[in-house]
C-alpha cells in the first residue's frame, strides 16, 4: 500500500506540453522544490518515458501534473488532452499521479524569471521547468491544508 503523500513527500512536477514539457521536483528530503530540464517531445510514450526515468532516477513518491482549467476552472480541450497524457502515465507507473490546477503558471514563471533579471530571449528556454515548479509549489500548498 503507498503511503499518502505530504508536503515533505519527494514529488515530481509535470508541465506537460504539445512540443515542451517542464520537469521539476523535491529534492530527497522533499524539502527544496527545484526546476529540472525540460523535455523536447511530440511523442507522448517518448515524454513517459523520460518522466518515468526521472522519477526512478529520483526515487520519486508521487507525480503531479498541472492540468489546464478554463478560467471558470473547468476542463476544456486543452485540459483533456492533458488528462489523457495523465492517464497513459498513470497506467505505465505503480507512483500515484495527480493533478493540479495550472492556470497563468506560464505568466506567472515569465514574471519570475523577469524579475530574476532573465532577458525575455532566454526565458523561453527556461520557463516551462518554471512552471513546473509553480505547479509543485501549488501541489505541496494543497497537500499542506487542513482535510
Amino acid at each position: 500500500m503507498t503511503e499518502p503523500l505530504t508536503p515533505k513527500s519527494r514529488i515530481l512536477a509535470v508541465d506537460f506540453g504539445d512540443a515542451r514539457t517542464g520537469l521539476a521536483a523535491t529534492d530527497w528530503t522533499g524539502t527544496i522544490a527545484v526546476p529540472l530540464g525540460r523535455i523536447d517531445s511530440r511523442d507522448q510514450q517518448e515524454v513517459i518515458k523520460q518522466v518515468l526515468a526521472e522519477a526512478l532516477d529520483r526515487d520519486t513518491q508521487g507525480i503531479v501534473v498541472g492540468l489546464p482549467l478554463t478560467l471558470d476552472g473547468t476542463p476544456g480541450e486543452r485540459a483533456q488532452h492533458t488528462q489523457k497524457f495523465v492517464d497513459l502515465l498513470q497506467q505505465a507507473t505503480p507512483i500515484p499521479v495527480a493533478t493540479v490546477d495550472e492556470s497563468h503558471t506560464t505568466d506567472e514563471a515569465h514574471e519570475r524569471l523577469k524579475q530574476g533579471g532573465m532577458k525575455a530571449k532566454r526565458r523561453k528556454d527556461h520557463a516551462d521547468s518554471i512552471s513546473a515548479l509553480v505547479i509543485l509549489e501549488r501541489y505541496r500548498d494543497f497537500l499542506r491544508r487542513p482535510r
